[in-house]
């Protein structure tokens, strides 16, 4: 067990490791902080902008039901986005954990 705990710090320390934690990180929190954004939204609008909310956008479809339904090609194109980054994520790992599992069998 000791073996396994120095080899993930010996991993964590790593720069590769570092920067690809640094590449991650700037991907996923704006992504969160847009949809949190969008989310509130609509809540927001509803209550302070209720004659914008109520414009009818084409038929009898507001510009409110119009956001309403965005919520859904919002969260489908987020997750689609995040899918595609998280595969290059995945390699990006695997090419870490690599490096230093061949490291060791190679000692």
């Amino acid at each position: 067990m000791e073996s396994n705990y120095n080899e993930y710090e010996r991993i964590a320390a790593s720069e590769e490791y570092k920067q690809f934690k640094k590449q991650k990180f700037t991907f996923i929190w704006p992504i969160v902080i847009l949809f949190v954004l969008y989310y509130a939204t609509l809540p927001i609008l509803a209550a302070y902008a209720q004659e914008f909310m109520g414009t009818l956008v084409f038929g009898n479809i507001t510009f409110g039901y119009l956001y309403g339904m965005a919520y859904y090609i919002v969260a489908w194109g987020l997750a689609f986005v995040y899918v595609v980054k998280a595969a290059g994520f995945d390699k990006k790992v695997s090419a870490i954990l690599d490096k230093y599992l061949d490291k060791k069998g190679a000692s």
